[in-house]
């Protein structure tokens, strides 16, 4: 195909895009692994183009090489490959394509009864559009799991900072005739939400073995002993 055209077939939907491919084909018998060699060029040309490939395009490209896969070894299908006319679309569809093009995840294609060779084109496209929500889904849950990830890691760093400004509170209230730092001077707010972060942090130190903290009587003032001096 031609640059014009190639741009052109880009513009219109995908149902469109297949429409064009199979133009050839009888509705009620498209063939499965003629249209995925046909739609790989086409991305292909794309590429070739420098044109921009949409996410979508490479879903449906994906999809259309698992279909030919589970299907074209189908020993009743190949039976009925003898008759096949040779292709009228100006495609170029050689067995050997010099071109490698990574087509992205395979697709799972939810159908409960094996892709055929051959099928009608409503149920290509139903087939398509399973198989595009169910990547959609994969992929939405992927995002989310980074998100998730990602939120963690910045809680973690932020948590380390809130860790060392405290642990350099507590070192600045030390001095040298006072050892150990009464809880409550750490406290800016004064409020019970600062309270609980606070003393959370006091335990994160301790189990790091930077602080000790120090409750002379029960229910008695707590303190907090920067771990250095303990040992001293």
């Amino acid at each position: 195909m031609g640059e014009h055209q190639v741009e052109m077939i880009a513009e219109q939907p995908w149902e469109e895009t297949l429409e064009f491919l199979t133009a050839d084909m009888p509705p009620q018998e498209i063939d499965i692994a003629v249209l995925a060699d046909r739609y790989r060029k086409y991305i292909s040309e794309l590429q070739d183009y420098d044109f921009s490939i949409p996410a979508k395009a490479i879903r449906i490209c994906a999809a259309l090489l698992n279909m030919k896969a589970m299907a074209v070894y189908d020993p009743e299908e190949l039976e009925k490959d003898e008759d096949v006319e040779e292709n009228p679309m100006d495609f170029e569809e050689d067995e050997e394509d010099p071109v490698e093009l990574e087509v992205g995840p395979e697709l799972e294609m939810p159908v409960k009864n094996k892709p055929k060779r051959r099928m009608r084109f409503d149920e290509l496209k139903d087939a398509l559009n399973d198989a595009l929500e169910v990547q959609e889904h994969r992929e939405e849950r992927q995002e989310q799991r980074i998100e998730m990830d990602q939120a963690f890691e910045m809680d973690e760093e932020d948590l380390t900072d809130k860790l060392d400004s405290l642990m350099n509170s507590i070192v600045s209230f030390v001095g040298s005739d006072d050892e150990k730092v009464e809880f409550d001077a750490l406290l800016e707010q004064k409020d019970r939400e600062e309270k609980i972060e606070k003393f959370k942090h006091v335990l994160h130190l301790e189990n790091d073995e930077q602080v000790r903290l120090i409750q002379e009587e029960f229910l008695g003032d707590l303190h907090v002993r920067p771990e250095e001096k303990v040992n001293n």
